[in-house]
């Protein structure tokens, strides 16, 4: 019942025309652009993270755990076949190291991401994911939380996104015979959520996700919601931080978790704005240009997306922006037969 009354509580927010104005942007048909937009932004995504794997010798947020999402959903609604992202073998990993808290690099914000990327594409569980469950319940701070321990904004450097993440890792792979405990974890780390005050549209849009994950419900799911869509900018976009401009990363971001953990619907004013900016801004080439803000923190090489030194944060801006537009098209529906 908690559960009816938070979507009741927000749909009711969403459909306020005071808040969402629809006459202000008109009903087009936007399939046909959503389509080759993705399908473009995709494939050049793929090409990329083989090249990042054979250059980096290591799987990445922005070249394979993002576009990793990303694909998923555009095979979902049909847009695309056939097309992957290229990985290190999870398997080729030592599981050993998931076991010793502190010997992973990036922590538990890595394990996260990874965890997040094998769900999307439906990996099942084994005794890698095991291993994983273990450094993060081994990583999972006193107050429900885990902290982020690397800073490469905005993809790991906030305790809401790495919190948001691990939780849901928890929720999907949790041992048989830990379940019990990997709920009670889950229920800890919501309540952390709930009370964290973001402080960009990064940590807006996961403080979102997360609970959405964790299955929270109650009233911040709605005020959440509302602090995120109020920072749509008059370009229809998201920006990163007050004093960016709108671009792709905090754009998609903000509409996936609008509509997945707001219950935003694709025809509402905002979203149909958002989702202009996004195709108004991808390049000719199928690429989104994202302003690096991180400080580097390994040698510079090309991965085959385009940029020089904004190249993997573009990436990651290209998943967010493929991802939040592949929602806007109907799930093809299989055959029963």
């Amino acid at each position: 019942m908690r559960r009816l009354a938070c979507v009741a509580g927000v749909a009711l927010w969403i459909f306020c025309p005071a808040l969402a104005d629809a006459a202000d942007v008109p009903l087009v048909d936007q399939t046909k652009a959503v389509r080759a937009a993705v399908v473009k932004g995709l494939a050049l995504l793929e090409k990329s993270s083989s090249q990042f794997v054979k250059r980096g010798g290591c799987d990445s947020c922005h070249h394979q755990y993002l576009p990793a999402a990303a694909l998923a959903v555009a095979r979902q609604r049909g847009l695309v076949a056939g097309q992957s992202i290229h990985y290190m073998t999870f398997q080729d990993l030592p599981r050993e190291r998931f076991l010793e808290v502190g010997a992973i690099p990036g922590g538990a914000g890595t394990v996260g991401y990874q965890l997040f990327s094998r769900a999307a594409l439906k990996q099942p569980a084994d005794e890698y994911t095991d291993a994983m469950v273990h450094y993060l319940k081994a990583t999972q701070s006193a107050d429900g939380r885990w902290q982020n321990t690397s800073n490469r904004p905005p993809l790991t450097y906030d305790d809401v996104t790495t919190t948001a993440l691990c939780l849901r890792a928890l929720r999907i792979y949790a041992p048989q015979g830990q379940r019990t405990e990997c709920d009670r974890r889950v229920a800890q780390a919501a309540a952390w959520l709930r009370e964290a005050k973001p402080a960009s549209t990064q940590e807006r849009a996961f403080q979102l996700l997360g609970l959405e994950w964790a299955g929270a419900g109650g009233e911040v799911m709605p005020k959440a919601a509302r602090g995120l869509l109020a920072e749509q900018r008059s370009d229809g976009g998201w920006s990163q931080l007050p004093a960016m401009e709108s671009d792709s990363y905090g754009t998609g971001m903000a509409l996936v978790a609008l509509h997945e953990g707001g219950r935003l619907p694709v025809s509402d004013a905002a979203y149909r704005r958002g989702a202009q900016f996004l195709l108004k801004t991808q390049l000719d080439d199928g690429s989104w240009h994202v302003k690096s803000r991180a400080l580097p923190v390994q040698p510079y090489f090309e991965s085959g997306y385009p940029h020089g030194n904004d190249q993997w944060i573009s990436a990651a801006g290209a998943s967010w922006a493929a991802w939040a537009l592949a929602l806007t098209v109907e799930p093809v529906k299989l055959s029963s037969r």
